[in-house]
Parts: C-alpha cells; sequence; structure tokens
C-alpha cells in the first residue's frame, strides 16, 4: 500500500529531526569568533561587496559537507582515518602539521572573540571590580572543557543547537542598522559599485571570507561527527538535507552580519580591526541595543567556535595516529582526545591573557590560510568519494563531482594571485 504524501512527508521529517546535528552546528559554527571577526573587517572596508561571493559559498560549502557526510555514514570513518589508511603515516603527519597550525590561529581567534565579548558587556553594564576580564575568560574556558569531558555526545549536541540559536542577534542587529535592502542585494549578489574590482586586495578579502566559511577544519569536523554520531546509508536522504539546511542557514547569518556592519561601520568609513572595537564603534551609530546584540552573537559564536574548532583538531589526531576518539567516552578511556583538546584552550587562553595581544588583527590571514588548504582538502575529498571499492553505489555522481573540481582549480588560482598581489607586489 502506497503512502500519502503528508505520511511520506512525516516518516522523513522524524528521520530529519533523527539525524539533524552534524550539518547545521558545523555550517553555523563555521561563523565562530574569527568568522565574525572577517565578515566585520571586510564588510567595515567593502561593504556588502565583501559578500559577492555568497551563492557560490553557499553551493560550494553544501556540496563539501554532503561529500564529507555521505563518506562518513558509508565507511564509519573519520577523513583522517581514510588519509592514514590509503596514504600512510607520513602524509597524514604532514597534513595533520598544516592543519593543526592553521587550526590553532582559529582558536586563538576564538578565545579573543570570548574576550572581547566580555570586555563589550563590563564596558555597557561595568561589572564589579572584583571580577575582572581575565577571571571571567578563564571561567568561561573551564566551563566549555568540563562541558566537553562530562556531557555525552547526545547532550552535547542539544547545547550546541541552543547555541545557534543566539546567533538570531545579528539579524536584529542588521534590521536596527536601517539598511538599504535593495542596494545590498545588488552589491552582494549581482555587481559590485562601491568597491576597485582591479584591487587585488579585495579578492585577498574574498578568500579569507570563502576561507572562514568553507572551513578546512569544517571538512574534517563534519566527517569526523557524523562518523560519532553513527548515522547509517537509509538516512542518507534526510542527512544530506540536514546539510543542505545548514549551508542556508550559516550563510544567510554571515549575509546579515554584513548587512549591520556596512550600514554602520562602512559608509561612515569606520575602519576596524576587532570584534571590540566592531561592537563599540557601532553603539553611536545603531543605538546600545544593536551593540548589545552583535556582543551577544560574537559570545555565543566564541563559545561555539572554542568548543567545535579544537574538537575538530581532537579528532583529526587521534584518527591520524589510531588513538580512541568519541564524545560518548569518558576521561579515561578518551584519554589523548580530551588532553589533546585541552591542551588547545589552554595555550590559547595563556596567550590571550596578556592584554596587548591582538589576535584579530591576524584574522584575514588566518582564513586566508584557511581557504589556501581548501583545495588540498578537496583533493582527498575528490578521491574518496569517487572512489567504488570505498563508496559503492554512494560515489559522486553528475554536478556535485564537477563543481567540486572546478572549485578546487579556482580556488588555487585565485590564492596564488592574490598572494602575488599582497606581498609581492
Amino acid at each position: 500500500m502506497k503512502l500519502s504524501f503528508f505520511s511520506r512527508f512525516k516518516r522523513h521529517f522524524v528521520i530529519f529531526l533523527a539525524v539533524v546535528g552534524p550539518g547545521l552546528i558545523t555550517a553555523v559554527a563555521d561563523n565562530d569568533a574569527g568568522g565574525v571577526a572577517t565578515y566585520t573587517v571586510a564588510a567595515a572596508t567593502y561593504g556588502m561587496a565583501s559578500q559577492y561571493f555568497v551563492i557560490l559559498t553557499t553551493i560550494l560549502l553544501a556540496i563539501t559537507q554532503e561529500i564529507g557526510a555521505r563518506i562518513a555514514i558509508v565507511t564509519g570513518k573519520g577523513l583522517g582515518d581514510l588519509i592514514r589508511e590509503h596514504y600512510g603515516a607520513r602524509i597524514a603527519v604532514g597534513l595533520f602539521f598544516l592543519y593543526f597550525i592553521v587550526n590553532q590561529g582559529v582558536v586563538l581567534q576564538n578565545v579573543s572573540g570570548l574576550k572581547a565579548a566580555i570586555q563589550v558587556f563590563d564596558q555597557s553594564w561595568k561589572l564589579p571590580p572584583w571580577l575582572p576580564w581575565q577571571l571571567l575568560l578563564l571561567i568561561f574556558c573551564c566551563l566549555l572543557v568540563l562541558m566537553v569531558i562530562k556531557l555525552n555526545y547526545k547532550n552535547l549536541q542539544r547545547i550546541f543547537l541552543v547555541t545557534i540559536i543566539f546567533y538570531g542577534s545579528y539579524v536584529f542587529s542588521a534590521f536596527l542598522a536601517h539598511p538599504n535592502w535593495g542596494q545590498a542585494a545588488r552589491e552582494s549578489l549581482v555587481y559590485p559599485r562601491l568597491v576597485q574590482l582591479t584591487d587585488l586586495k579585495y579578492w585577498f578579502a574574498l578568500i579569507a571570507v570563502l576561507g572562514t566559511t568553507v572551513t578546512a577544519w569544517g571538512q574534517f569536523f563534519i566527517n569526523s561527527y557524523v562518523a560519532d554520531k553513527g548515522l547509517k546509508p537509509e538516512q542518507l536522504k534526510e542527512a544530506r538535507a540536514e546539510v543542505y539546511f545548514g549551508a542556508l542557514v550559516t550563510n544567510f547569518l554571515s549575509w546579515m552580519i554584513a548587512v549591520a556592519v556596512t550600514y554602520t561601520l562602512f559608509i561612515h568609513h569606520q575602519a576596524v580591526t576587532d570584534g571590540l572595537t566592531a561592537a563599540l564603534a557601532i553603539k553611536p551609530l545603531a543605538g546600545a541595543l544593536s551593540s548589545a546584540l552583535f556582543a551577544t552573537g560574537l559570545f555565543a559564536a566564541s563559545c561555539l567556535g572554542l568548543t567545535i574548532v579544537p574538537l575538530a583538531t581532537a579528532y583529526v589526531f587521534t584518527e591520524f595516529f589510531g588513538y580512541e576518539r568519541t564524545l560518548n567516552a569518558n576521561f579515561a578511556q578518551g584519554r589523548t582526545f580530551y588532553v589533546f583538546f585541552i591542551i588547545q584552550i589552554a595555550f590559547g587562553l595563556i596567550v590571550t591573557l596578556f592584554p596587548k595581544v591582538n589576535l584579530f588583527g591576524l584574522t584575514l590571514m588566518a582564513d586566508y590560510l584557511n581557504g589556501a588548504m581548501l583545495p588540498v582538502i578537496f583533493y582527498f575529498l575528490i578521491r574518496f568519494s569517487e572512489d567504488t571499492a570505498i563508496m559503492g553505489q554512494y560515489v559522486s555522481r553528475g554536478f556535485s563531482k564537477w563543481f567540486l573540481r572546478v572549485s578546487a582549480v579556482m580556488i588555487t588560482v585565485a590564492v596564488l594571485v592574490t598572494f602575488v598581489g599582497k606581498f609581492v607586489l
């Protein structure tokens, strides 16, 4: 007996709710504190033209995340496991070294973002003298570590999903900026008229925006996170829908961040270099509420990124070197996994506690390196997803197969051109 449309929809929706998490969390976590900083600096400098690749970026994020999730669902393994098994320890160690350097830069961005959010709250509501930002930063970092160690996969995922709700503050902040929606759409979706397209620094910024949206760590994380969740091939259709939904949500949020910044800082020619000055600079232009909302979003983004990014590195480390890796293990069972997670946050905390360190000043460079690393990650995604011995009937076909190849070539060319333009010319 054939099911009615409503019955089929209900069944797929129930499965969708069961698989929801990896795609949405990974995609939105790409908009971590470093991502917010990159969108902010780029939009303050180039306005909505900084979002010129937003449609292509959404498609690329959806396709790459879907491929990563599909590989994990079919094989039950993380991308690090597959690279070690098929390419050997030497390639694995070299790739991990590069991956760790890039990720540690992102961790530093997130600790710095948390610091900036706390300082905005301090300046707005005057925290008591016995509660300095250094102590609050230490407390929040310790709470994040305890949360990851003590909670299992299911409970952690619930917290991650709740945290995403606070990103809605950027949507309200954008509306409070009273933007010209038609102009915003034309500059970002049709043709940018307010920037000089021959300026290689502009294209450098676009690569950085791409690199903070389609991240190297995100490609590894969704693969490991899906494998840890234990999804099965029969859930693939719903998992794919969840990944696509996550890509739409994250790029909608990045676009709204750019709107909030463009119609406050960009139109008033106020350049910023970090999250703290951005949130404070918005206050006299769009009001105290907009500034508070921007800081709230930065706080949520920092907490999510400061959890997800070190987890992504810990996943890859344990996969490359054959250790236990699962959020369902206790500390004794997954000691290496959790210790490596803690080390990254501790290092970022130590550096950030020095008051004169401005980590957001390096934000475009860190995310540019993320973008530059993407073709390397794409190579492995292409090789594994098109290998019938690994994927069987689930190999990549059609549009996604060729779009990923073309994107890898275009990003490589863009990285080389912008590198020459920024550091050689």
